[in-house]
């Protein structure tokens, strides 16, 4: 999908939030709605601060928090946050016109279904969307930031579990718990630190998001299916039975199907442009 129709399709799904440091200072992180409501962030963004405000990105509507849930690993720097986010009048009432090629309304973003043990190089060098809500010099408000990258590598941390993608978009503060798409339509992961040496600043680092296996079983673990995505948790997760009930065998099967074909179409598209 082309990077404009990721952006123009996804942007009504980003969130921004100010927390107040202990030090008395703003700052400013982001999170984006996966369904119902439910939002993923990163955890030290609400961690570092007395949450001010979470605002949507579509008509800039405060939101009000209901519930805050850290990943039980502190390694793993996931949230979830519950919210009154409802977005079905931008679904049902907007018209656009005039949108790129491509261009999905919709209230949500996609989980990825690329689970740990299936990352291997074939995305390297793919192209990504980040975006958040890094502080912009001399700007009267916070405004959203789209930045085009690739993913560099994908390294295992260690200092804490599951794959890394390390991608070429600047590293900069604010757009920690922003949403990392892949040119081909889906969540690739969640950004979540500059890796840097020696305490140097964060924009000397390599900008590094965490994959999606973790948030999936985030969300399995707390019973959460949000919307569109519980196709998604359900088909993936489908070993684990924590009370909430198995999904079926044909569903997981026509999942890794459907997921196969992508890897096909991706090596496919890759193939042409050499």
């Amino acid at each position: 999908m082309d990077l404009r129709a990721l952006f123009q399709s996804y942007k009504p799904a980003l969130v921004r939030i100010t927390v107040q440091t202990p030090v008395g200072d703003l700052s400013t992180g982001t999170a984006f709605h996966i369904g119902d409501g439910w939002l993923v962030t990163a955890a030290h963004v609400l961690r570092d601060g007395v949450v001010q405000e979470v605002v949507s990105e579509h008509a800039s509507v405060p939101l009000t928090v209901q519930s805050v849930i850290f990943n039980k690993d502190d390694r793993i720097d996931l949230a979830l946050m519950k919210t009154d986010l409802d977005l079905s009048h931008y679904l049902d009432m907007t018209t656009i016109h005039g949108s790129p090629k491509g261009f999905v309304q919709t209230d949500h973003i996609e989980i990825g279904g690329h689970l740990d043990d299936w990352i291997g190089d074939e995305l390297v060098l793919s192209k990504v969307l980040l975006m958040g809500y890094p502080p912009i010099p001399f700007s009267q408000q916070a405004v959203l930031l789209a930045s085009e990258g690739e993913v560099n590598a994908v390294m295992d941390k260690y200092s804490g579990p599951h794959p890394h993608f390390i991608i070429s978009c600047p590293a900069r503060g604010g757009f920690s718990g922003g949403p990392v798409l892949s040119e081909y339509g889906f969540l690739l992961g969640v950004l979540v630190e500059a890796l840097v040496m020696d305490g140097k600043d964060a924009e000397t680092g390599y900008s590094s998001a965490i994959s999606i296996e973790p948030l999936l079983v985030m969300l399995h673990d707390n019973g959460i299916y949000p919307g569109k995505n519980r196709q998604i948790i359900e088909a993936l997760i489908g070993g684990i039975d924590n009370g909430f009930g198995k999904p079926s065998l044909r569903m997981r099967w026509m999942w890794f199907i459907e997921k196969s074909i992508l890897k096909i179409r991706m090596l496919i598209r890759r193939n042409k442009r050499m």
